[in-house]
């Protein structure tokens, strides 16, 4: 059975094509035939989310009179720039797209085009350099890496110039780490305060780092230097003053506050948030601090039977009420959820975890697998990605509400987030499950895989210019290659 094609059809037969890109439905089999890494595997959930959310991303794949960019939403936003483009998700975007066949073609245009685009580069935060540096990791080394470099380190500049802190540290705010509503940046009147918070201070702590890292590839010594030294010194202070009480934290302050000493004296009892494990996405925290990844298995924390909450269940402003589509005051959002997991692989790689972080892992992939549904009003089951999930209930609750409205037009129309790119999964699939590591000069396969699976294959996975398939077969008979793990070159230095 051509298994892609099965699930293509199937995903085909259930979809309302209301708005097309540059490949529409009719052509995604032979797009995807050509792009993707090929999977499979004993669970039916996982192994079809996969495939879906290529299906669903090359919807977002969109050829330019700029070249090629990455959308977030299919029908035209109010608050997105040129072509569709918001800059929130870049990171996932890179993530997810670095596996194509032709990854460089695609995700440089896109990333080229958001650095020339400055009004909309700092739109909302994000860890760009980092994820450029795992997209070159995927595709080796490319054309007009110095300009890339120097475009880099102006983008973090701007950041500097309107984000810095005296003390070194950045402050944003919930709206425009694209996390609106929460429960530590906004009031109980609903006014919204700056904060020192995990999220830009880490993303711009990676970016120091990918800068540095890049700036020693082209032999730029004074960039190397620099940018080290910025990595370093971010990364000493977010552990320093972020951490409290076993846990990441974001601080606030009203303006005109001396933010040395709200650090010092003044944070008091911030809440615990998903936030907190986004500085496990870039290997920032200190050895010794993983059992913070444990709540994700707490009722009392973030679990829900629906998906990870992006706060605390047992805190007092848990779903408190605001009149958006858009919460994240506990609800389920993919895009926490992929940044979530993708830490969790970090520290089952990097931190010594042990197999209850690996089984951990597991059942948060596979909830978030099974949660790629929505039941229509005919009692059919289809697949589906949108933008919010209730904590409390089967329900996409962003679109529940915009329906409910009327799909203004101001609000992004009819079935805005149907489809929505803002997140990843087959990413965490290839470097969680399948195990496949990226900063090394060979291809490496250490796999996470529950102790009851006996077989798994991914094939046509491009990587620094060679094509490889990865099977692993327990007993040697499902594939006849061999017991245990292969990893097979198919061929050397495929281009097209």
């Amino acid at each position: 059975m051509d298994i892609l094609k099965h699930y293509v059809d199937l995903f085909n037969e259930n979809d309302e094509e209301v708005y097309v890109n540059t490949v529409d439905n009719a052509h995604a089999y032979e797009w995807l035939k050509n792009e993707i890494p090929l999977l499979e595997c004993p669970d039916r959930d996982i192994e079809r989310t996969y495939y879906f959310r290529y299906w669903t991303y090359r919807k977002h794949v969109c050829s330019t009179e700029d070249g090629y960019v990455i959308t977030e939403f299919l029908p035209k936003v109010s608050w997105s720039g040129k072509h569709n483009v918001i800059n929130a998700a870049i990171g996932h975007h890179l993530y997810e797209g670095r596996w194509l066949k032709n990854s460089q073609k695609y995700l440089l245009e896109y990333v080229r085009f958001v650095l020339n685009t400055p009004d909309r580069s700092h739109q909302y935060s994000a860890w760009l350099s980092y994820a450029v540096l795992k997209l070159l990791e995927v595709t080796g080394p490319i054309e007009g890496e110095k300009e890339l470099l120097s475009a880099l380190c102006d983008y973090y500049e701007k950041w500097e110039n309107t984000h810095g802190l005296s003390n070194g540290m950045f402050w944003s705010v919930d709206n425009y780490d694209a996390m609106e509503y929460s429960i530590s940046g906004t009031t109980v009147d609903k006014k919204v305060r700056k904060g020192i918070r995990p999220t830009l201070n880490s993303y711009l702590c990676a970016d120091a780092y990918a800068i540095s890292r890049l700036a020693r590839m082209v032999g730029d010594e004074e960039n190397e230097r620099k940018y080290r030294e910025k990595h370093e010194k971010l990364k000493q202070q977010i552990n320093d003053l972020l951490f409290e009480n076993g846990f990441y934290r974001a601080y606030h302050f009203d303006e005109g506050a001396d933010v040395n000493l709200v650090m010092e004296n003044g944070r008091g009892s911030a809440p615990r948030e998903e936030i907190g494990y986004i500085p496990w996405m870039f290997n920032i925290p200190e050895k010794g601090r993983e059992e913070a990844f444990l709540l994700l298995a707490d009722r009392e924390a973030f679990y829900t039977d629906y998906g990870i909450a992006t706060a605390e269940r047992s805190h007092a402003r848990f779903l408190y009420e605001a009149n958006h589509e858009c919460l994240w005051n506990g609800y389920v959002w993919p895009f926490a959820t992929s940044q979530t997991l993708t830490a969790l692989i970090n520290a089952i790689d990097g931190y010594g975890c042990d197999e209850r972080y690996q089984k951990l892992f597991f059942d948060l992939l596979r909830q978030y697998a099974v949660s790629h549904h929505r039941v229509r009003r005919d009692g059919k089951t289809v697949p589906w990605i949108d933008e919010v999930r209730h904590p409390l209930q089967n329900d996409w609750s962003s679109r529940t509400i915009l329906r409910d409205w009327g799909w203004l037009a101001r609000k992004g129309g009819y079935e805005r987030g149907k489809d929505y790119n803002h997140s990843t999964f087959a990413d965490l699939v290839i470097t969680g499950f399948i195990g496949v590591k990226t900063d090394g000069e060979a291809l490496e396969v250490r796999p996470n895989i529950p102790s009851d699976w006996e077989w798994f294959k991914l094939s046509s996975l491009h990587f620094r210019g060679d094509r490889y398939t990865i099977v692993y077969d327990k007993t040697g008979e499902k594939y006849g290659l061999g017991k245990g793990l292969q990893i097979i070159q198919e061929s050397i230095k495929t281009t097209g």
